[in-house]
């Protein structure tokens, strides 16, 4: 483990971008943040020099299904281990395996491949939760995900994948018999829940979140559209001031003029960047399997299904916060919320998403072009790129 990460140029919510040495205490935690003339003198310790690349709280995907070649739904922790290692390099530093709709008996080997991991001590990025994404999903906005295993909410069958594996969020379509009751019992279990793959009204979103509900899952996509007679949950987006919006920023799951629309028009405090992204991930254009049955192919990096709905993404984290950057021209502190903060806080997950004193040194090293070049979990290195060493 570092004991100093060595002038970086601090990239954090509420702080201007300016010259630092952060300092690793025990447990992997921050002890200081500091002018780099100022930091303690360290020649006996391990120290990263980082040549002034920007320092950002390791990014925190909520939504992810794979990477490099594997998926969560194989429900096996070899396959959890390599996609976990692949966010590593995107500088995801916790993720949730986001499942698929899928069977009951799926669903357990799911989680027990999450449990798995987390028993293994987490070897790459930091595994807190799974993220349930379906079964409880409308037909009529399926997308890719399987119809033949979409079912109402169940709170006991819910329950019983959190008793294998924590469930951080649940991604459900809200206007389905029972709903409201799951969304209460979810908040009540202190488990987060997002309207998904949704055809509800605006009516129905608003009993939605009296009844608990906190996200919108992958905004704009699978769900009901904005219209100037029913604002439909796009609409719900953008009046509901305090919901926690999903964004997959890669171009093509929204639109560079609807991400430049969203953060014009919403905080960067209620927004959160997402890959979304699947087995393709990391690999390029071909053929891949999707929840071990279907076939998906990437063509010029588009994830579709044979019938051509959009099948998760190929984006790589980093990838979407250099769009977001380019596009909206939002300083890189607010920018940093959407990748970390927001997310962490919408989970209860208070010990990440800034880089100060106090917090986890969870580190993602990015040059100006937004190419990863080093990520610290705990202070521990576990990847590097290219120029920039450890020294003592």
């Amino acid at each position: 483990m570092i004991q100093q990460l060595r002038n970086c140029r601090l990239v954090t919510p509420g702080e201007e971008v300016r010259p630092v040495t952060i300092e690793v205490g025990e447990g992997g935690i921050i002890s200081a943040v500091s002018h780099p003339d100022e930091a303690g003198d360290a020649k006996a310790s391990a120290c990263f020099e980082a040549d002034g690349l920007l320092a950002l709280p390791g990014f925190i995907d909520i939504h992810t299904h794979g990477a490099n070649g594997r998926d969560v739904s194989e429900g096996n922790l070899e396959a959890l281990c390599v996609m976990a290692e692949a966010k590593i390099r995107e500088g995801v530093t916790t993720f949730l395996p986001t499942t698929w709709t899928e069977s009951p008996e799926a669903l357990v080997a799911m989680a027990e491949a999450g449990a798995a991991y987390r028993a293994q001590g987490q070897p790459f990025a930091r595994t807190p939760f799974m993220h349930i994404e379906g079964p409880y999903l409308n037909p009529k906005q399926a997308g890719a995900q399987d119809i033949q295993q979409m079912r109402k909410p169940d709170v006991e069958e819910l329950m019983g994948l959190a008793e294998i594996c924590p469930v951080g969020l649940v991604s459900l379509a809200v206007e389905l018999e029972g709903a409201l009751d799951f969304i209460r019992a979810m908040a009540e279990h202190g488990i987060a829940t997002s309207a998904a793959h949704s055809a509800a009204t605006y009516a129905e979103f608003a009993e939605a979140r009296q009844a608990g509900l906190t996200h919108l899952t992958h905004y704009c996509n699978q769900m009901s559209p904005l219209h100037h007679r029913a604002v439909g949950l796009v609409g719900a987006g953008l009046l509901d001031d305090e919901v926690m919006i999903e964004l997959i920023c890669d171009r093509i799951h929204l639109a560079p003029e609807m991400i430049e629309l969203v953060f014009k028009h919403r905080s960067c405090d209620r927004l959160m960047l997402i890959t979304d992204s699947m087995a393709a991930s990391w690999l390029g254009d071909g053929d891949y399997a999707l929840s071990g049955h279907r076939t998906i192919t990437v063509k010029d990096g588009v994830a579709r299904i044979p019938e051509g709905n959009l099948a998760g993404s190929t984006a790589k984290f980093n990838e979407c916060l250099k769009n977001v950057a380019e596009i909206s021209g939002r300083p890189l502190p607010d920018l940093a919320k959407t990748c970390a903060a927001n997310q962490a806080r919408s989970l209860g997950l208070y010990d990440r998403g800034h880089l100060a004193t106090g917090y986890l040194a969870d580190v993602v090293l990015l040059d100006e072009h937004f190419e990863v070049k080093a990520v610290f979990v705990g202070g521990e290195l576990k990847y590097q790129g290219s120029p920039a060493g450890v020294a003592g």
